[in-house]
């Protein structure tokens, strides 16, 4: 994913925790919010709970690249945060990927049209 499309300031993190909408889960929850910005921004946020640090980078590589994949597909004018939940890094990449995209589509961010 490119550095254009990546949420990084904490400021933002903790904005869309507090004042995004909330859509869950069993593997992921999803933040979203609307943003000033024309271009998506995605934030990934994997914590200790999930496993060590090979398991838990590995997860967000493979939420990063899933997220990568429907870029053209979400809301544009919106900021997302993907928290990985515990028992994921135990998931396939495939599986994490549609629970990302039950989440996108609940949010009503996602259109499959293109």
């Amino acid at each position: 994913m490119q550095k254009k499309y990546r949420l990084t300031a904490s400021r933002s993190f903790d904005y869309l925790y507090r004042h995004g909408a909330v859509y869950k889960n069993a593997l992921l929850v999803l933040y979203v919010a609307k943003s000033k910005l024309s271009i998506p921004k995605v934030g990934f946020s994997v914590g200790k709970k999930v496993g060590g640090a090979v398991q838990r980078n590995r997860t967000k590589r493979r939420l990063r690249e899933a997220f990568r994949l429907e870029l053209g597909k979400v809301a544009q004018d919106r900021s997302y945060v993907v928290v990985a939940r515990t028992g994921s890094a135990e998931r396939t990449y495939d599986e994490l990927r549609e629970a990302l995209l039950s989440l996108l589509r609940q949010a009503g961010v996602y259109s499959a049209e293109d």
